[in-house]
């Protein structure tokens, strides 16, 4: 089967596209006949609004396309709950009928616990979590879930060929009023709500990929708290007694430089 691969790469594509998105990206990269100005304006605006949330909560419920052989579209459901704090401090929370992993970011190491099988993973962790979502990524091809909120909208070098952008105009996401947008760019459609007035939040998100021909979807769906309760504990893990530790193996260990 192309397995659910298929709608997981529209997620992987979507995200670096919006760590890529830079102010003024639209005069760049993309036919202004086709993009609606103000549609990625609202990305920006959101993006920045992000990145001053000093902590808060969210809990995406998240539905997968899985594409059988035969073209049978089988949908997955699973669900994130996060709580974050800045500069360096993650919990989340990851639930679904396949499997349960639970993530720890204390700012000094990271740790991954599969409760059902009872393994865990620890590993020394940078001091940001910017730094750690480019280690994870980098040395280990570890994926920390919703990623893009922390990344919506930074600049890069890299360039993001959106080729439609267009607002569509207000709607509501579990009685939240919402703006809709649209965009499309190379192999990927993608909609998203974003909350309307002072407080400019991602409420949904559908992503549709256009490289399979049965177009498979992810969708997001955000609820937020942005006053959150935890203390220091929350971030930190503490293995249970009878756990049993495993490797975090790194990328590319075999071919790796070996000291003398």
């Amino acid at each position: 089967m192309r397995g659910p691969k298929s709608a997981f790469v529209a997620v992987v594509a979507l995200t670096g596209a919006l760590a890529s998105l830079p102010a003024g990206a639209v005069a760049q990269t993309a036919d202004t006949a086709t993009v609606d100005t103000a549609a990625i304006g609202a990305l920006e605006r959101m993006g920045v609004y992000l990145r001053t949330l000093k902590a808060f909560q969210v809990v995406a419920n998240l539905t997968t396309d899985e594409v059988l052989i035969d073209g049978q579209r089988i949908q997955l459901a699973s669900r994130v709950d996060m709580v974050a704090h800045a500069p360096n401090k993650i919990f989340a929370e990851l639930t679904s009928d396949r499997k349960q992993r639970t993530l720890f970011y204390d700012g000094t190491t990271f740790s991954v616990w599969a409760r059902r099988s009872n393994y865990y993973a620890s590993v020394p962790a940078p001091p940001t979590t910017a730094e750690l979502l480019t280690v994870l990524e980098e040395k280990y091809g570890f994926d920390v879930p919703l990623v893009d909120l922390f990344r919506w909208g930074k600049s890069s070098t890299d360039a993001v060929r959106l080729t439609s952008a267009m607002n569509i105009g207000p709607s509501q996401v579990e009685g939240v009023t919402c703006q809709q947008y649209a965009f499309r760019q190379e192999g990927l459609d993608w909609q998203i709500w974003i909350q309307q007035g002072d407080y400019p939040l991602p409420r949904k998100l559908v992503l549709t990929t256009l490289t399979d021909e049965a177009r498979p979807q992810a969708s997001f769906v955000y609820t937020w708290n942005l006053a959150p309760s935890y203390n220091e504990a929350t971030f930190v893990f503490t293995a249970p007694a009878d756990a049993k530790r495993i490797v975090l193996a790194e990328l590319n260990v075999a071919t790796a430089d070996k000291k003398p």
